[in-house]
């Protein structure tokens, strides 16, 4: 079982990556690409320490987001969350 502190580094690792990933995508400053990440569905489940997505990889989070981003909506919610 990890800890809260584990968990919380996670997280901040995997808003790191999927940050790059946004800026490098489609070419967004730094504010812009924060913005769409905390605003996102995609990091509402995954501040849910319940859901358990800080366990998977930043590029499958990123996919999330990407089609959170491309489409308005995310896909494939997590267990009713």
């Amino acid at each position: 079982m990890m800890t809260p502190i584990q968990q919380d580094y996670l997280i901040s690792h995997i808003v790191d990556k999927i940050t790059d990933f946004l800026i490098a995508d489609f070419q967004l400053d730094i504010p812009s690409a924060l913005n769409i990440v905390y605003t996102s569905d995609t990091f509402r489940v995954l501040s849910d320490k319940e859901t358990d997505l800080y366990s998977q990889s930043p590029s499958y989070i990123y996919e999330w987001l990407k089609r959170e981003f491309l489409t308005g909506k995310l896909d494939g919610a997590v267990d009713g969350h």
